[in-house]
């Protein structure tokens, strides 16, 4: 493995060196025959690390979070002929869980802000998802235990911990809002302004302004393509995706099917 040839095409440190440690976990999972795992990533990053691992040979991966829809991920590394079905994740769930009655409802930032006071590190720490009096953070194994027993508040209301089993955790699923339209092409400018219903004008600025993704990259000229199934992320407007390329119509337009997250 040239690891440095590898490296050659990122330029941000900070980049560099994440990705830089990652294979060296690669490498020691070929050479030792073991999985090895990172810390929870962000999805930017997650999507970097797997374009990055599809070129080592002999090395297979898979990226989890917890739950389908997780966005902040663990990836384990390991020899390709290794099952992946048998390989289990260094992770945990917490249910943390308040009387709504006696309080305000606990947002996101509330829970996050309350579990990294306890001085723990953001990579330790994956997906919070929040439900109706509760959320279930997603945690690496070994820092699980110290969350259960040391978060007695988030904010200044009183909670309780528990452990739950990954398999058991069941969340509601992201509400969507979908609809079928026709387009030109599936270039970046005119798939945004079908999702996000502004015109093509708009979506071209916004993508020049550096404020579109897509599956957490950014988006580099407004004629990049979109595929089907590509999450899109536009600053200030929200979240999206290409659900489904369809047929055309008579005048030669694509007919798709896209979401918004509501």
């Amino acid at each position: 493995m040239d690891k440095q040839a590898i490296l050659r095409s990122y330029s941000q440190p900070d980049e560099k060196l994440l990705l830089a440690k990652v294979l060296d976990q690669a490498d020691l999972s070929l050479k030792k025959h073991i999985v090895c795992f990172t810390d929870f990533l962000d999805p930017a990053m997650c999507a970097k690390v797997t374009t990055m691992l599809k070129g080592i040979r002999d090395l297979d991966f898979r990226a989890f979070g917890g739950y389908e829809e997780a966005e902040r991920k663990m990836i384990a590394m390991y020899p390709d002929y290794l099952d992946a079905e048998d390989i289990v994740f260094p992770m945990a769930a917490v249910t943390i869980s308040y009387v709504s009655r006696f309080s305000s409802e606990l947002s996101h930032r509330d829970y996050l802000g309350s579990v990294l006071g306890m001085g723990i590190e953001r990579s330790r720490v994956g997906d919070i998802a929040v439900l109706e009096g509760s959320a279930v953070c997603f945690a690496k194994e070994d820092i699980a235990d110290y969350i259960v027993s040391g978060l007695e508040r988030v904010g200044h209301t009183k909670v309780k911990t528990k452990r739950t089993d990954i398999s058991e955790v069941k969340l509601p699923e992201k509400k969507m809002d979908i609809k079928n339209v026709t387009v030109s092409s599936l270039r970046a400018d005119t798939v945004f302004g079908a999702v996000f219903q502004k015109s093509r004008s708009e979506t071209q600025e916004l993508i020049k302004g550096e404020k579109a993704s897509i599956n957490w990259t950014e988006v580099k000229s407004v004629s990049d393509t979109v595929k089907e199934g590509d999450i899109l992320s536009l600053k200030g407007s929200g979240r999206g995706k290409l659900i489904e390329v369809g047929g055309t119509t008579k005048k030669g337009r694509l007919v798709i099917t896209v979401g918004r997250y509501v």
